[in-house]
């Protein structure tokens, strides 16, 4: 692996174990104490997710995460979510919008004979709301430099628990729906690449992609530095998970780090 392809992995971590959804209940823990808090803060850390290969692989891998949660203002930066700007931000309703990575794969992680697909750097659009403890989120993200990655919406509804003073766990359930562009560059097979690999053409349609149960939790060990972690299960649905290239429709994750709150 060269040192651009390892740095390139090393910015999809993130994306791909979802920290979003990690950082909804850490954000929320780390900005509850005032108000300047909430609209300026950074935190800063690693930690070692354990993941796929690829979306559908049996085979797992751990991979260094970086731990962000930056804000200033209307600006952010954050894990999962990436580097934008909200346009709307009151106490029950958050609006904007972000660049964020699209991961794709790498021909040594799928069968022999399949190609690799780029990575994309994509636009997001979100929307959140809070109700009754809850926080919704849609997001919708288009890939901007390699168009035929396609488009994702995903929609996440997560409930943050101060279980005491120091810990925070954020149950959230999730899903993803992928256009049929996004669905053929990832879980498509052509006639060459079946030619090559010996898996049967695929040539899938637009929808739902997957759904998602996760557990977060952050604890402040001290003023400073907390341990974040997650745990959780994805399964792919419709024509993902009958793609020939899916080994196992339903995969785990698992995050463990450490952040510095400056």
């Amino acid at each position: 692996m060269t040192n651009s392809d390892g740095l390139r992995r090393l910015g999809e971590a993130g994306f791909r174990c979802s920290l979003g959804m990690v950082m909804l209940g850490i954000s929320a823990s780390a900005t509850a104490d005032s108000e300047q808090a909430r609209s300026r803060h950074l935190a800063l850390g690693l930690g070692v997710a354990g993941l796929p290969r690829y979306q559908g692989s049996d085979e797992y891998e751990a991979e260094p995460v970086p731990l962000i949660d930056a804000r200033y203002g209307r600006f952010f930066a954050r894990s999962g979510e990436g580097i934008g700007i909200t346009a709307i931000d009151t106490d029950g309703f958050t609006a904007g919008v972000s660049a964020n990575w699209m991961r794709g794969y790498q021909d040594d992680d799928v069968p022999r004979g399949i190609d690799e697909v780029d990575s994309a750097l994509g636009a997001r659009l979100f929307v959140s709301t809070r109700l009754w403890g809850a926080v919704a989120t849609l997001a919708t993200t288009r890939a901007i430099t390699e168009v035929e990655r396609g488009l994702l919406v995903n929609a996440v509804l997560a409930y943050p628990i101060h279980a005491t003073e120091r810990l925070m766990v954020t149950p959230s359930l999730g899903a993803t729906w992928a256009n049929e562009k996004y669905m053929i560059g990832y879980f498509g097979i052509d006639a060459t690449e079946s030619a090559a690999s010996g898996l049967a053409p695929y040539q899938p349609e637009d929808g739902f992609k997957d759904a998602s149960l996760r557990i977060s939790a952050s604890y402040r060990m001290t003023e400073k530095v907390s341990a974040w972690g997650a745990v959780g299960v994805t399964r792919l649905l419709g024509d993902a998970a009958d793609s020939p290239l899916v080994e196992d429709d339903t995969h785990a994750i698992g995050l463990l780090g450490f952040v510095y709150r400056f």
